[in-house]
């Protein structure tokens, strides 16, 4: 299975699970050469405690066995023993070699750091399982910032209300750096759509809390933008009152990004 097989299969599976994906040595062992470093160089996936269990593929039954740990002098080994008697019996006790208990981890938070860190947001993630949506933050356009949020059910990324498929997003680069890519040609189209205000239908499958965290996080960053502006076009000058944050906040709040903000509450977020 080629690298661009695993990373669909693995987003799919994803969505259905919403929080993690657990991959053992058996699924990993059907990758073609060189795809499990590449998915563990992307950050999509991390290398987990070994298995205590494996999948036995001495018959054809491939049943579940437990692993057993034993210590011989200094070395540690692994056994495994079927509990079908006829089996046991022709069997005895079957040694487990080291690289077939090893165990790998994708998840949502994952997935959402790896997806900040390419759009230069924050990487400091927070994601419980009962959350549909996660903020990731603002995106600076011209016409102010605009949220970012992934959305866990179906697993998409939310962008000035367009809706964008993570695995239409994510891929890998194979004809050149072969690392982890995300299409920020389908965002920045996505961002810079003139969107009318939100429809009353329009109800992505995101939490309120979520999205209301990421729209007052665009706002903020929106006045700090402006803010930077408006310090490089009205420095302050020798013999001239000093223009404190209050007047840079109040010629704020007369613009459209202020959103009603008010010149306290706009003083009060602008940071020096």
């Amino acid at each position: 299975m080629h690298v661009e097989q695993v990373l669909s299969l693995l987003l799919n599976s994803l969505s259905l699970t919403r929080n993690k994906l657990v991959l053992s040595w058996v699924a990993v062992n059907l990758w073609d050469e060189g795809t499990l470093e590449l998915m563990l160089d992307s950050g999509l996936i991390k290398p987990v405690s070994n298995a205590t269990t494996i999948q036995c593929q001495v018959c054809k039954n491939n049943c579940t066995v437990d692993v057993m740990p034993r210590q011989y002098s200094k070395k540690l080994r692994y056994f495994a023993m079927c509990e079908d008697p006829y089996m046991n019996q022709q069997m005895g006790r079957m040694l487990v070699l080291r690289e077939q208990i090893k165990q790998w981890q994708i998840s949502i938070k994952q997935v959402a750091k790896v997806i900040a860190k390419s759009l230069g947001l924050s990487s400091d993630i927070r994601y419980k399982i009962e959350q549909k949506s996660i903020a990731l933050g603002a995106l600076k356009t011209k016409n102010g910032r605009k949220s970012v949020v992934l959305n866990v059910e179906p697993l998409s990324l939310v962008v000035n209300q367009s809706e964008l498929p993570i695995n239409e997003l994510l891929y890998f680069d194979i004809n050149s750096s072969n690392k982890l890519m995300l299409d920020k040609d389908k965002i920045d189209h996505a961002l810079n759509i003139k969107q009318p205000p939100a429809a009353k239908n329009y109800s992505p499958n995101i939490d309120k809390k979520e999205l209301r965290k990421a729209k007052t996080q665009a706002m903020y960053q929106s006045w700090q933008d402006e803010y930077e502006k408006l310090k490089r076009k009205n420095p302050n000058k020798p013999n001239q009152p000093k223009k404190t944050k209050g007047w840079y906040a109040y010629q704020i709040s007369k613009m459209d990004i202020a959103q009603g903000g008010t010149v306290a509450n706009i003083t009060r977020i602008l940071k020096k």
